[in-house]
């Protein structure tokens, strides 16, 4: 008797196992959760991206304008430059600024195309000492022996939630900007600072 109630019991299980295995309905669930991860990785690490792009052209905006406002002057007052460079960090925002740096350089070119530091400003860091070698070489193509040329340097870290998880893998704490970007004086070949 017995075996008659476990005989039915046995012949479900094993019609159950059978649609089971030869049922594909549900192989797309497991591809989707298989994948899943993956857009989620691509999808925060898009958005990440996004934002250093942004950044990016930020900073390139803080320098080319930055400079190309010092040199429409033949001269500056030390509280006037230090103005401005306060306003040029708020391009930044919404973006914190507290690690944001920017130099304003005015270099002398010499005759065999050495540039040494004339005068300089700084915003969240300490100006170049005035007979210093310029930070960056000037491209040859637009020294000329007595124009000042104005080095504008911006750097910038910035981290987000992506490139702090990925700071243990990579050893680098967020994206690092360095831009820079050169004018020439507009008004006088000379721009001074008092």
């Amino acid at each position: 008797m017995i075996m008659k109630r476990n005989l039915p019991l046995l012949s479900l299980a094993r019609s159950c196992i059978g649609r089971l295995a030869c049922d594909r309905t549900a192989a797309s669930g497991v591809e989707f959760a298989l994948v899943l991860p993956i857009l989620i990785v691509l999808l925060f690490g898009t958005v990440d991206l996004g934002h250093a792009l942004t950044v990016s052209r930020k900073i390139d905006e803080i320098a080319s304008s930055t400079g190309d406002m010092i040199a429409q002057q033949s001269t500056w007052a030390k509280t006037d430059v230090t103005k401005l460079l306060s306003g040029a960090s708020f391009i930044l925002q919404p973006y914190e600024t507290t690690g944001l740096t920017i130099t304003v350089t005015v270099n002398d070119v010499d005759n065999s195309g050495k540039a040494t530091v004339n005068w300089s400003a700084a915003f969240n860091t300490s100006s170049l000492a005035s007979g210093t070698t310029s930070a960056i070489d000037i491209p040859a193509k637009i020294q000329e022996t007595g124009v000042q040329v104005v080095l504008t340097r911006v750097q910038y870290t910035l981290t987000t939630p992506v490139s702090a998880f990925f700071s243990n893998f990579t050893g680098q704490n967020g994206y690092s900007f360095d831009h820079h970007f050169f004018n020439r004086p507009r008004v006088s070949d000379t721009i001074s600072y008092n």
